[in-house]
Formats: structure tokens, sequence, C-alpha cells
């Protein structure tokens, strides 16, 4: 059997073959394109071949080439491989190296990530565009608000929604008539962005059409298009997460320190799917809002809001209702404004 470790790059990949033994008996620098990795996985014709590939903006296309000649590769969280993260020496070759020789000994296989499927992919390449966009909106209309401060005119943000709120800033007398052309590029610019925003959310209408869980998640109090997009193409398959590992996977589960008999716990671990915890903190904010919002989830937001302040409240709330979403993903059931605080977390 032969354990092929790749390291992959945007122009180049470094790959290391090893055999049952742990012998390297090939290892080399190919470009990074389709051809070159099918050259050296058909190396061995004769061998079973299996290839360990580290997590990165190459990783599903190699995973898509490797699937292709009847290859199930294992993807590699590096973050989590100390190997690779800790190594004293590290470059590419030793990378390679270690994934091959952690894939014949079993230990990358501890580090592995579920490689999400391509609808999956889909959706959460449209939902980075979007995210992509949106910022390109508040850029443009910050820049603006930075120069009519800059002659002494405050303006709320929230206004600068609106086609009529840039024209309204325009016709503005304190405004001096050489920033007005300037005003009018950033608006152009808004505006340009806010139409492909548009589209964007009509893309990601469609996109929802593809799963089945997502009419059953937007029943859910702060679950609009754009949460329920991420929330179901982020779990892809709820039957790999446990209730207690979807808030980990967000980087909503709290940090635990305990060691003996000391034992301390902090605020959020911050460690997951980043936009993901960004959508779902926003949904738990509309949800406070609510009416439909079970009385358990309710009364907990209430009671953090008044101890421990908005933030707290919100990433606590934000927490159950990711796992509402994998409840009734997992389960199939509808949401239930009745539910129990125990029905919520149980899955």
């Amino acid at each position: 059997m032969i354990h092929i470790g790749m390291d992959l790059h945007k122009k180049h990949s470094v790959f290391c073959a090893v055999d049952h033994q742990g012998a390297v008996v090939a290892r080399g620098k190919v470009l990074s394109n389709e051809e070159a990795w099918k050259e050296i996985l058909r190396r061995w014709p004769g061998e079973e071949v299996k290839v360990a590939v580290e997590t990165g903006t190459l990783s599903w296309w190699a995973v898509d080439v490797a699937r292709s000649l009847g290859i199930e590769p294992v993807v590699v969280d590096a973050r989590h491989f100390k190997l690779i993260r800790e190594s004293k020496k590290k470059c590419d070759r030793r990378d390679a190296f270690h994934l091959a020789d952690g894939l014949r000994t079993g230990l990358v296989q501890q580090c592995a990530v579920a490689v999400p499927s391509e609808r999956a992919r889909r959706g959460r390449a449209l939902l980075q565009a979007r995210a992509t966009i949106v910022k390109q909106c508040t850029a443009s209309r910050n820049a603006a608000l930075g120069l009519l401060r800059s002659v002494g005119i405050s303006l709320s943000g929230r206004k600068w929604c609106s086609e009529s709120g840039w024209e309204a800033a325009l016709l503005m007398r304190p405004v001096p008539d050489w920033m007005k052309p300037l005003l009018a590029l950033h608006r152009q610019q808004w505006k340009s962005a806010e139409a492909v925003r548009r589209e964007l959310d009509r893309q990601v209408a469609e996109e929802l059409d593809l799963w089945s869980e997502a009419h059953r998640l937007q029943e859910i109090p702060g679950y609009g298009p754009i949460v329920t997009l991420a929330v179901v193409a982020s779990i892809d398959d709820p039957k790999r997460f446990r209730p207690k590992e979807v808030g980990s996977y967000a980087g909503l589960a709290p940090a635990v320190r305990a060691s003996g008999e000391r034992a301390g716990v902090g605020g959020i671990t911050r460690q997951g799917r980043p936009g993901l915890r960004v959508l779902l903190i926003q949904a738990a904010l509309a949800a406070m809002r609510s009416q439909k919002l079970t009385p358990g989830l309710a009364k907990l937001w209430r009671r953090l809001y008044a101890q421990r302040g908005r933030q707290v409240a919100a990433a606590a709330l934000a927490r159950r209702l990711l796992l509402l979403g994998h409840k009734l993903m997992k389960n199939g059931q509808c949401y239930d404004p009745n539910f129990s605080r125990k029905e919520v977390q149980a899955a």
C-alpha cells in the first residue's frame, strides 16, 4: 500500500509517497493542476493508494480529482495536526512527508475534516460572495459619511440604506461643491454593489429550493433566507454532529480551562466558522424581538441580558438557535413555539 501526502499551493504542489513500512518511495514537486495530480496518483497501478491533503483553497478541487480515480482522500486540518503546526523545521517537503507518514500510522485520521457536498460548497461560495459585496456597500457608505463629517455634517448610517438618502445628502446646502463629485462617485459604487447584492439575494432564494429542510428552518425566529442557507450549508449532513458539537463548530461554545480541582469557564471560543457565527448572532438579535420564540429561550435571553449584558445574551441565544436548526434538520420536525428547553437541545 502506498500513502501519499500532498502539500498544495497555488502554483506548485509538493508530494511524498511512503510504503507500508514508512520508507519514502517517491517525492517531488509538480504543477498544481489536474493532469499533474493524476499522474502522481497513477504512478503505482498495482498498489492500493491513499492520499492526505491539508485544508486550503485547493483542497476540495484535489478531492474531486482523487475521487475521479476512485480514491477517497483524507483532508487534514493542519491546525490540529501537531507534527505540522508545531514543527521547528517546517517546510513543504517535511509537511508532505508528515502527511504521508501520518496517513500510514493513522494519525491524520484523528485530525480529518468532513468533505462538504457539492451543494454545500455552492451555498458557502454564494454566501461568501454576498458577504464581500455587503462589505463593499458598507465601505462606500462609510467613506461618504467620513467626507461629510470632515465639513461638520454628521448623519446616521441608517439613512444611507436607500437611494433617497443619498439624494438628500447631495442636496444639502452645507455640502461644498468640490465634495459633491466625490459623493456622487461613492453613490455610484454603492448603487452598483447594491444591485449585485439584490441579485445574490435572488440566487440565495433559488439555492434554498434545493434544500428540503430549508422551509422548516425558516419558521425559527431570526432565520431568514441568508441565515437558513448558512446553517444548512455549514451543517450539510446533520448526522455527523452530536448536539453538543454543533455550537463548537460555529465557535459559540464557552471556552473551558479545567485541570485537577481547578476549572474555569470563559467566553465563547470563536473557533469555527466565523461567517456562520456572525449571522447567528444577527439572527439572535432579531429573535429577541419575536413573539414566536419558545418560552424557555425567551426566559434564557432575558435573564442573561439582565445579568451579563446584551452580547452574552445574544451569543447564548445564537447557540440555542443553531442547536434548534440542527435538531429540525436531523429529525425532520417542524418548529413549535412551545418546545421546551430540553427539546431544543435534544436531537
